[in-house]
């Protein structure tokens, strides 16, 4: 949801706290604040009757008040990780946490959702600007898009776990080889080179993949390598949803397959 009317302070916000009675008033009050304090960039307004959080004009949270409990919401809840299992609710995107007066509350957990979301929103909007970019190039007539930017376009467009996890896999293999060379091959798949293909970066519904074009040669002694291992030549790596990588681990072997692919095979001698 979108809202240009959003301002940084909404005196009608103030009056609907004033206008409650406790101990709602100190349960929501307090949870606007944090999000009040996510950044600078955030703005508020009343919305449907509550005030709403947004991040510039894209809203991502509410509170509101009811007569046995009151809520804690939010927009795109349904894409946030809840390992405290604090969200509730069945719409197709928003979820909230209820607060009861009286019941204890993992308020550490709640904290993070409402970071969380946050800075969900701000790589939404992030991710719209990069396929506006793209959109608008190939609308002006330019001739190329480069591969680059079509990469920060399929990161955008995936808009999930997917795209937040290539995209901290991209800055990891940038990290670990600076003047790493972008290219987009075989209709739509992200492929990172020095001297020859370091590694894929393909997407699917439960996994994103880095493929080494020559994992088999690789040492891998953190056993980052989970995925094509009966091959002969390629090894990947499949990240699920919620899973880390050890960036240690990966710039090594990303480092090493660039060594690979920079080493010359030793001349043949003639025999006698």
């Amino acid at each position: 949801m979108r809202f240009s009317h959003a301002v940084r302070r909404d005196p009608a916000v103030d009056a609907w706290f004033t206008a409650l009675t406790d101990p709602h008033r100190v349960m929501v009050r307090g949870w606007l604040d944090v999000m009040r304090a996510c950044g600078d960039d955030v703005r508020e307004l009343m919305h449907d009757g509550c005030p709403t959080a947004c991040v510039r004009d894209a809203a991502f949270a509410y509170v509101n008040a009811f007569k046995a409990h009151a809520s804690v919401g939010f927009f795109q809840g349904v894409a946030l990780a809840d390992p405290a299992g604090l969200l509730e609710g069945a719409g197709k995107r928003m979820r909230h946490v209820k607060l009861r007066p009286g019941l204890a509350l993992d308020e550490a957990a709640l904290d993070a959702l409402v970071r969380s979301a946050y800075r969900d929103m701000r790589q939404r909007l992030a991710g719209e600007s990069e396929v506006g970019m793209a959109k608008s190039l190939k609308d002006s007539g330019a001739a190329d898009v480069s591969a680059s930017q079509k990469i920060d376009a399929r990161i955008a467009e995936l808009g999930d776990w997917r795209g937040e996890t290539l995209a901290k896999l991209r800055a990891i293999i940038r990290k670990a080889i600076p003047d790493v060379e972008e290219t987009w091959k075989w209709r739509g798949v992200p492929v990172w080179e020095s001297n020859g293909i370091v590694t894929t970066g393909e997407t699917y519904k439960e996994v994103v993949k880095l493929t080494f074009a020559k994992g088999a040669a690789l040492d891998d002694p953190k056993r980052l390598f989970n995925s094509s291992l009966e091959g002969n030549v390629r090894r990947a790596i499949d990240i699920r949803e919620g899973e880390t990588i050890d960036e240690k681990a990966l710039i090594a072997l990303v480092r090493a397959a660039a060594a690979l692919n920079a080493a010359k095979p030793a001349k043949k001698t003639r025999a006698g």
